[in-house]
């Protein structure tokens, strides 16, 4: 009963922490959606007025050749991404202890974004209409999932040091909450994963 209460009590005060940081970071948040739109459409304009492939692989920090090697639905794969997702959710986690470490959050945010759109040009500019299915149905909306989780775990982190900061707060449920956001972000790369598999997809977003 005890553990009951305490999982009941954690699961309410979580939803009104939510609910209450997303109101009080409007602003922020509206700011960081546009960047990351900006993002997006940079890199789509990217991608397609470039003329050397090769250049656009080397903007992601990795080679066209394993980005389309057809690995993604791999175990292998799925842990690289999990591994990439842990330190992007260790980030985020360290950047909303001050918010004066906004701009560099936005910096992390921006630049998923940004790779977002330049990877899924890429997809369509080399595999045509023949990616339309992966690229819309699996790709898409998961990629645009794990970043909505990054940017609300941030500003709702954000709220919840606020506010221990003003009145005093458990660790735990900060760290509960990190736990969740990392859950949250891995059953989506789960998901990517098992879809593309069904789907034979070759390729996929490693950001």
């Amino acid at each position: 009963m005890v553990k009951s209460y305490k999982s009941h009590s954690f699961i309410n005060g979580l939803k009104f922490s939510c609910s209450n940081a997303i109101k009080q970071n409007k602003i922020k948040l509206i700011l960081t959606l546009a960047l990351v739109l900006v993002a997006i459409f940079t890199g789509v304009f990217v991608a397609i007025k470039s003329n050397n492939s090769h250049s656009l692989g080397q903007l992601q920090e990795i080679s066209l050749g394993d980005f389309y090697s057809g690995v993604a639905a791999s175990s292998s794969a799925f842990f690289s991404r999990t591994i990439s997702l842990l330190v992007n959710v260790v980030l985020i986690a360290l950047l909303s202890f001050s918010v004066f470490l906004f701009p560099i959050a936005e910096v992390l945010f921006v630049y998923r974004g940004y790779l977002f759109g330049l990877n899924f040009t890429l997809i369509f500019i080399m595999y045509g209409m023949g990616s339309i299915i992966t690229a819309i149905v699996v790709i898409l909306p998961c990629q645009l999932l794990t970043l909505g989780v990054l940017i609300l775990g941030y500003i709702i982190l954000q709220r919840l040091n606020a506010n221990c900061k003003k009145f005093g707060g458990s660790e735990s449920n900060r760290f509960l909450f990190v736990l969740l956001m990392f859950l949250l972000v891995v059953l989506i790369n789960l998901l990517e994963t098992l879809l593309l598999f069904m789907l034979n997809g070759k390729v996929i977003l490693v950001i």
